[in-house]
């Protein structure tokens, strides 16, 4: 059933390029719908603040993992869980955040567009900053797949991506969201920011604290 429906999925995700690489040679003028007003790019909009969030989680998860810090109040194997689950969920909400944004009937955007950082009609960097971010996302998410050939050590380090996938996903937000002036969205910012950063910073110190203790 599942290798049934990815390749559904991959179906229609190939007739969607072909459509958009059509419309781009001039071919057809794109056989997409697009929407009138603002529904596709709330629906957008607000995808992605869903997958920010969870990316967020997902660090903090991954801080836990790394530095024991919640295993007094949750067990590891629950933890590891919640990681992998909420890396699922970002990825999930973007695919959603990318999928209004084609049927979008104001700003265009196609699924080369998506996918090719500097093409799209809309705030090109700002963009371009969100694809490397869901790239470097999904790296980190199937690392958990390799870690046996990669090895302990290497597999730590790539999974480090993940701090540059959180970077790089809210300055997408930051630079590309239209409501980034609004304060709730100033305080998500700010907020998650300043969590990722005090763990970010717990997690370095750690080692440190170790050695000392040690001798």
């Amino acid at each position: 059933m599942r290798d049934a429906l990815r390749g559904v999925l991959g179906g229609v995700a190939l007739l969607v390029l072909l459509d958009a690489l059509a419309a781009r040679a001039g071919w057809t003028g794109g056989l997409l719908p697009h929407t009138a007003g603002t529904a596709a790019w709330v629906a957008s909009r607000s995808a992605g603040l869903v997958a920010y969030v969870a990316l967020t989680l997902d660090v903090v998860f991954g801080v836990f993992l790394s530095t024991g810090a919640a295993d007094r109040f949750l067990p590891r194997a629950r933890s590891l869980e919640l990681h992998r689950w909420l890396s699922g969920v970002a990825l999930g909400m973007v695919a959603v955040h990318a999928l209004a944004l084609v049927f979008d009937g104001k700003v265009r955007f196609d699924v080369l567009d998506l996918l090719v950082p500097l093409l799209a009609p809309y705030r090109p960097l700002a963009v371009a900053l969100g694809i490397v971010a869901v790239a470097a996302l999904y790296v980190v998410r199937e690392s958990f797949a390799w870690r046996a050939r990669l090895g302990a050590a290497l597999w730590k380090k790539l999974h480090m991506v993940g701090f540059a996938a959180f970077v790089l996903a809210t300055a997408h937000g930051i630079f590309a969201g239209s409501d980034t002036g609004r304060p709730w969205t100033r305080l998500l910012y700010i907020g998650a920011v300043a969590v990722v950063a005090g763990l970010v910073g717990y997690r370095f110190a750690a080692p440190r604290r170790a050695s000392r203790t040690v001798s």
